[in-house]
């Protein structure tokens, strides 16, 4: 299947480094490359992850945290995952994996913060994706976030992590007081932190058309849910939407640093969309219900090739 995607990091105009990451990997067994290009033309039965992450900890720690945390992570759902025959692939496996992945990303950060003075207390977020058998497979650590869009329809996939969301749970505080709480930025678990990390997982329905969005706070702290979606609905390319799109969080003042993965899964490989068909998210935990639409993945192991262009 053809995954045109681009993407984006950026410093911002406050932060003195640039402690967000990316990664986009075939999970082939090569080497992943941290913000690298896309490596053209790769095919891969095991599906692709794509993921993002945001460094905490001062100075060059966050840095490291984000970049090590994607690495590591990518390493795991290879070697979990990607490296066995398609014949022994299953949707259980495969959340499997993502829990342990995020696990062991979580376990690498703090090896690397202990044995390093200078980066003690390091952390980051992770939001990955794995797409396989027709579904996005999701998990979620922190606050950056995936959205999914079609037809004109905005969903965000996962949700914030995070001190002031569990507030609005509560009804403390508002959805509007949050954006601007001086508190916004506090997640409750890290990759790196010492405490144990549940990574929370999901998966969503792929149709032709769709756009996969991962970004980091420095993007969906600075504009608008329904400014993503007017930008996503202007039905440019992925790298001028996402051009756009920071434009408009540099002229709100990109007080953090900035970087979103734009997926466009227009291949004829994906089904149409249904009359009236919105996208949702599904707790891959949970029986679908009789009469649902989808296929359950754990009936029909086979995996399809992914065939990757676009880039940087």
């Amino acid at each position: 299947m053809l995954i045109d995607y681009a993407a984006i990091t950026h410093l911002g105009k406050v932060r003195k480094n640039n402690e967000d990451a990316y990664l986009v990997n075939a999970l082939d067994g090569e080497e992943p490359i941290v913000n690298g290009p896309l490596r053209m033309q790769k095919v891969c039965k095991s599906g692709l992850l794509a993921a993002v992450a945001d460094g905490m900890g001062g100075a060059a720690a966050g840095e490291v945290a984000s970049r090590e945390g994607l690495a590591a992570a990518a390493l795991h759902i290879f070697g979990h995952w990607g490296r066995f025959p398609a014949e022994d692939a299953t949707e259980e496996g495969l959340l499997e994996t993502l829990k342990v992945a995020a696990e062991g990303a979580s376990e690498s950060v703090l090896r690397y913060s202990d044995n390093d003075r200078s980066s003690r207390g390091m952390g980051s977020t992770l939001t990955a994706a794995v797409l396989w058998n027709g579904f996005a497979y999701i998990s979620q650590v922190g606050d950056s976030r995936a959205y999914l869009f079609r037809r004109g329809e905005l969903l965000q996939l996962t949700v914030d992590q995070t001190l002031v969301n569990e507030m609005v749970n509560s009804g403390t505080l508002t959805r509007e007081q949050a954006r601007t709480h001086p508190q916004r930025n506090m997640i409750t678990q890290a990759i790196g932190a010492p405490q144990p990390i549940t990574a929370v997982l999901g998966k969503v329905p792929l149709r032709r058309g769709d756009r996969l969005l991962l970004c980091s706070d420095g993007l969906h702290g600075e504009i608008t849910d329904a400014r993503i979606q007017a930008n996503l609905a202007y039905g440019y390319s992925t790298r001028r939407t996402l051009e756009l799109m920071l434009e408009e969080v540099l002229f709100h003042g990109a007080r953090d640093n900035v970087t979103a993965l734009l997926l466009a899964l227009d291949d004829p490989g994906f089904p149409l969309p249904a009359e009236g068909e919105k996208p949702m998210v599904i707790n891959p935990f949970e029986p679908l219900p009789k009469g649902h639409p989808e296929k359950d993945p754990k009936r029909d192991s086979k995996r399809g090739g992914w065939r990757l262009f676009g880039g940087k």
